[in-house]
């Protein structure tokens, strides 16, 4: 792996401060959601889950993803970061802005307070973007940098369309529902920035931590075209037509791309030079039937949207959770212990490579803390889509206090590698 960033020591509190923050959110949205459970089974309009929709995706899923991102991009493009002093802007300006959003949102405060978040989420999410935009500049192209680069831009329409409805609410400009403008926010955000981010650095980690040979990048270019088209046939048409008949058409062309990216992990799979399978790649895995079963929840949400049936607001609070509360974080939980360790690693190790005496970076987690948050994970998945399935508010409570359980475990160990210290006798060495 090129290491010509992550020697800086810049990079490396740059990405740690991305790590811990977003830890620390996790824990913050899994007190929420325990506080709020009451309304998991109501409407997904409701204040309070907003707030904990925009701490998942915002706090939690895509400060993790920029740490990861500027970590990772040098690396993938073997050049150093454009800016440290714009990151770090972008992190404050961001981090502020979160503050101010969720609580207006969980207060239902529509004025200043929430209208300032929007502003400088926006603000933060622009720095990110031009900073990645003006990194890529400096190195060839490659299908890996167009998804990051084209996860970008949707990531900040999905900021502007949101800081956009937030001054709706007050000043009421849009002329069509507000709810149909919150599902293009939603759709953008979700397949646009999430999933042609994780689908493009995903697929430039997979075949690095499998060590398996070299795949078909044909189907990671058919997985670029088919996501993107079927995610700009959905927002034109349902702008114009709102959900009909022809969204099934849209949503096939995207599960199309999907289905071609998960071809190419597949194949990453059948390839490896690396048989065991640990931890951190099982959670990926259960990441990707958590995104399988979400899918399948969408044909139900349009069928029942069509006959004005309320079951859809059910399947649709359904497919917001395994989405943020499945597939991303059980994504980030196991991904995280395979990228934050190295650059640790790098920091403490990297000029006593060749020592065999040295920790691997697997060796600077605590293993088993990482079974416990496995296995608390598995125990939730199980109780609290339970407890959704029959409306049982004691298994969504159980389920949400394994949930917190995790978030601590998760932080722990994060936290283990953050402050980790090598012995003595390897400061003698250097």
């Amino acid at each position: 792996m090129n290491s010509v960033a992550s020697q800086n020591p810049l990079l490396y509190r740059l990405v740690v401060s991305h790590y811990l923050i977003s830890a620390l959110c996790f824990v913050s949205l899994a007190v929420m959601l325990l506080i709020t459970a009451r309304n998991l089974t109501g409407h997904y309009f409701h204040p309070q889950l907003l707030a904990i929709t925009h701490m998942a995706a915002l706090g939690w899923g895509t400060l993790v993803i920029f740490g990861a991102v500027y970590q990772l991009l040098p690396v993938i493009l073997d050049t150093e970061l454009y800016s440290y002093r714009t990151a770090w802007l972008s992190l404050l300006l961001f981090s502020a802005g979160l503050v101010l959003l969720v609580y207006s949102f969980w207060h239902f405060e529509p004025g200043i307070y929430m209208q300032s978040g929007s502003l400088l989420l926006l603000a933060g999410i622009s720095l990110f973007a031009a900073n990645v935009f003006l990194t890529a500049k400096q190195n060839r192209d490659d299908i890996h940098q167009e998804f990051i680069i084209t996860a970008c831009i949707w990531l900040l329409a999905t900021a502007l369309l949101g800081t956009l409805l937030v001054f709706n609410f007050r000043y009421a400009f849009f002329q069509k529902d507000h709810i149909l403008f919150l599902k293009l926010h939603a759709h953008m955000g979700l397949a646009g920035w999430f999933l042609m981010l994780i689908t493009g650095v995903s697929s430039r980690l997979m075949p690095m931590f499998l060590v398996s040979k070299q795949q078909k990048l044909g189907f990671l270019s058919w997985s670029f075209y088919l996501i993107n088209g079927g995610l700009l046939l959905f927002l034109i048409d349902t702008y114009f037509s709102g959900l009909n008949a022809k969204t099934y058409i849209a949503a096939l062309v995207s599960f199309a791309g999907i289905a071609c990216w998960l071809m190419f992990i597949a194949g990453c799979f059948r390839t490896r030079m690396r048989r065991k399978i640990d931890l951190s790649i099982w959670h990926s895995l259960v990441s990707f039937f958590l995104l399988g079963t979400a899918i399948v929840t969408l044909p139900f949400i349009v069928f029942n949207h069509l006959k004005a049936d309320p079951l859809s607001v059910k399947y649709t609070l359904l497919y917001g959770s395994l989405l943020f509360m499945g597939w991303i974080t059980s994504l980030i939980l196991g991904q995280t212990f395979k990228t934050l360790p190295f650059i640790v690693w790098l920091k403490h190790y990297q000029h006593l490579a060749g020592n065999s005496d040295i920790p691997l970076p697997a060796g600077i987690f605590k293993g088993k803390l990482l079974s416990i948050q496995f296995g608390l994970y598995l125990i939730f998945i199980l109780v609290f889509y339970a407890g959704m399935f029959y409306r049982s508010a004691t298994l969504i409570n159980a389920g949400l206090g394994c949930f917190l359980a995790v978030s601590l475990v998760y932080l722990s160990n994060v936290l283990i590698v953050i402050f980790h210290r090598p012995d003595k006798k390897y400061y003698e060495q250097s």
